[in-house]
């Protein structure tokens, strides 16, 4: 379990309002997620529920295709703290998600918060180092918490499954448990086939394929390309590059072209069908940083020429390096070779 919540917080920094992407995106996911944190502290269950409904219902995207009821959760999420240790800290969040729950046992919203506090909880013992730094008095109430949710989840999936949101929770949960391949393949299976379109059960499965945790690269490939074919109908090829600029920031960083088994070819097709819908400015400098590091000068040169205003330096992680990329892209095909080789590497 060592690197579990590393590669889970790289996932939830994906799909969370911290990133800047253009004003607008960062304004629309910084309002969503404040709401959801304003109303839950304010104990106004009924706006959550029509909030959540609404995002539900409407399946409804920002301009970077994030589910907003992605937002609305990572937004409940942020309000347990992780650094308070008071078990009355933990109790009262927990109560009043469950005070959430009575209000409307019948709506998914309340149940999925209070799992998801279970889940938090569990984290706050185990803490976020490797395992050999975790005392061993805090395995025990780490285990406790994380079955505490898995019970609670399944007991109320008939209800709570109606939103994608259990699914993410769920495998969470098979991932900090460790469950056989083919008992959390069934678990992802099933949620894809009741919510193909739900970018975070994708998301959250990559931790539990990462080679560091319970899979290997070849397990990656083989998921993304799955994906692809669950959702071609709808989005094209897009999810391949969204699940490898998750993979990236969970396990490959700016290794990704040389230690996985991403395919450069079908992650350029994919990001071009994720820009025919999404021609957010976040998409664009994230893409073009791979492209990139990718090696393709071509595609780098296209892409930069489609970022407005400033590059955003989350995207790029150095001005720097979008300089060099910038620089780079602009050479003919023969001089970058001859000068810089197959691409750019990352100083790290």
């Amino acid at each position: 379990m060592n690197h579990y919540i590393k590669a889970w917080a790289a996932v939830f920094l994906f799909c969370c309002c911290a990133f800047p992407a253009s004003a607008d995106e960062l304004k629309e996911r910084q309002v969503i997620s404040d709401r959801a944190m304003t109303l839950f502290h304010s104990g106004q269950f009924g706006a959550l529920e029509r909030d959540a409904r609404q995002y539900l219902k409407r399946s409804s995207r920002t301009s970077s295709g994030l589910w907003k009821l992605t937002l609305f959760y990572s937004g409940l999420a942020q309000i347990p703290n992780a650094n308070v240790t008071d078990e009355g800290y933990w109790s009262g969040l927990e109560n009043k998600a469950l005070k959430w729950v009575s209000s409307y046992p019948d709506s998914p919203s309340g149940h999925l918060v209070y799992a998801d506090f279970l889940i938090r909880h569990a984290w706050m013992y185990r803490g976020s180092g490797w395992s050999h730094e975790v005392r061993e008095a805090d395995w025990k109430p780490f285990r406790e918490y994380i079955a505490k949710a898995r019970k609670y989840l399944a007991e109320h999936k008939a209800v709570a499954s109606r939103d994608p949101h259990w699914y993410e929770l769920m495998i969470q949960v098979a991932t900090a448990e460790g469950w056989e391949t083919e008992d959390f393949n069934s678990l992802v299976n099933e949620a894809t086939s009741r919510h193909p379109y739900f970018y975070q059960i994708y998301f959250a499965a990559i931790a539990y394929l990462t080679p560091k945790w319970h899979g290997s690269k070849e397990e990656i490939e083989n998921f993304a390309q799955k994906a692809v074919s669950i959702t071609r109908d709808v989005e094209g090829e897009a999810i391949y590059s969204r699940i490898y600029w998750v993979a990236s920031q969970a396990n490959y960083g700016e290794n990704l072209f040389t230690d996985s088994k991403v395919v450069w070819n079908k992650m350029s097709e994919s990001i071009d069908d994720v820009l025919k819908q999404y021609p957010d400015q976040w998409n664009i400098n994230n893409f073009a940083y791979f492209s990139c590091l990718a090696g393709d000068a071509k595609k780098t040169s296209s892409l930069m020429a489609r970022v407005t205003g400033k590059p955003i330096l989350e995207a790029w992680k150095s001005m720097s390096f979008y300089d060099r990329c910038k620089e780079w892209s602009s050479t003919s095909l023969k001089e970058q070779k001859k000068r810089m080789g197959p691409g750019p590497l990352m100083e790290i």
